[in-house]
C-alpha cells in the first residue's frame, strides 16, 4: 500500500509583528497598496476618519432579539460572552462591497491605496495573519480538547474594544470582515460581510459601550444608542471559488499590555447561529453581488 497524507485544514496561524513607531513622531498612517506605512508627515490623499452617524443602517436586519450573559470555562480561565437569540434558526449576513459609505453604516473608514489619516494612538502592534477558508467553522468557545474541531456550522463572534484595528486586503482575493450595528435598547440588529477590495484597508476607531438610557428616554433616541461590532475569521470566504486554502492579511491591534488593560479589553458578541451561504463570486479582479 503506497503512503498518503492529507493537508490540515488552516484555521488562523499567527505571523511576524512589529511595533508600532511612537504616534508623536509618526502620526500619519498610508495605505501603500494594502500594507500599513507610518509617516512624519501626510502623503498621497489625506482624508479623515468617518464621521460616526447612528441613523445609518445597512445589512440583514434582525429585529425583537435577545441577548443574555454566558460564562465561558475556557479551561479554567473563564471570562464573559454575550449571547444572541435570533429568534430564527439561520441567520443571513448581507453582502456588501467594502465602500467609504457602507463601511461607514458600520463605524468605520475606508482606507484605499494611496491615501493617508492621522492615526494617533499608542499601545499597538503590526501583525500579519493567516486566515483559512475553514477558520470561520471554527468556535473558540468549546475548550481546547474542541478547539481544533471543525464544525457544519459557523459560529464566528464579534466583538468590539476600546482601541483601534486596520484591517490590510493585500492578497489577490478580496478580505471579507463580517459587521454588525447593534441597536441593544430597541432589539435590532444588521448584520453584513464588507468585501475589501486587495489594496484597500479599513480602520476602526476605538468602542466602548454606550450607558444604559433612562427608561423614559424616547424610542428615536434609543435607537440612535448602537454598539458596532466586527469579526474576522471569515476572512477567507473569497476562497471558497477555487482551490486556495488561506489568504494572508496585516492587521493592527493592541499590543499584550493593551490587551490586558481592562479598559481596553475585548469584549466578544458570540451570533452562534448558522450562516446562509454567501453570493458574491470573485471574477476578473473584482468581487460582484
Amino acid at each position: 500500500m503506497s503512503d498518503s497524507h492529507f493537508d490540515a485544514p488552516i484555521f488562523i496561524e499567527d505571523g511576524p509583528y512589529i511595533d508600532l513607531l511612537p504616534f508623536n513622531t509618526y502620526p500619519f498612517l498610508y495605505n501603500e497598496g494594502g500594507h500599513g506605512r507610518q509617516l512624519r508627515l501626510p502623503f498621497g490623499q489625506e482624508i479623515s476618519l468617518a464621521v460616526d452617524n447612528p441613523d445609518l443602517s445597512l445589512g440583514t436586519k434582525y429585529e425583537g432579539i435577545s441577548h443574555q450573559t454566558k460564562t465561558i470555562p475556557n479551561d479554567g480561565h473563564p471570562y464573559e460572552i454575550t449571547g444572541f437569540n435570533f429568534n430564527t434558526t439561520e441567520v443571513e449576513y448581507e453582502t456588501l462591497l467594502a465602500s467609504k459609505e457602507s463601511v461607514q453604516a458600520f463605524g468605520m473608514t475606508l482606507l484605499r491605496s494611496g491615501e493617508c489619516l492621522r492615526f494617533e494612538y499608542e499601545g499597538l502592534i503590526m501583525a500579519q495573519y493567516t486566515y483559512g477558508k475553514w477558520a470561520g467553522y471554527q468556535s473558540p468557545y468549546l475548550g481546547g480538547a474542541r478547539r481544533r474541531e471543525l464544525l457544519t456550522y459557523n459560529p464566528t463572534d464579534l466583538e468590539f474594544h476600546d482601541f483601534p484595528h486596520v484591517f490590510f486586503s493585500q492578497d489577490e482575493r478580496p478580505l471579507v470582515i463580517s459587521v454588525a450595528r447593534w441597536r441593544p435598547y430597541v432589539q435590532e440588529i444588521y448584520l453584513a460581510d464588507l468585501w475589501v477590495q486587495p489594496g484597500d484597508a479599513i480602520v476602526l476607531p476605538p468602542k466602548t459601550r454606550p450607558a444604559r438610557p433612562d427608561d423614559d428616554l424616547p424610542e428615536p433616541e434609543k435607537r440612535r444608542i448602537i454598539i458596532d461590532l466586527h469579526g474576522n475569521r471569515n476572512s477567507a470566504l473569497a476562497c471558497w471559488r477555487d482551490d486556495k486554502p488561506a489568504l494572508t492579511t496585516t492587521t493592527i491591534l493592541g499590543n499584550a499590555n493593551t490587551m490586558q488593560t481592562r479598559a481596553s479589553r475585548t469584549h466578544f458578541i458570540n451570533r452562534g447561529e448558522m450562516r446562509l451561504p454567501h453570493n458574491v463570486g470573485w471574477q476578473g479582479g473584482r468581487g460582484s453581488q
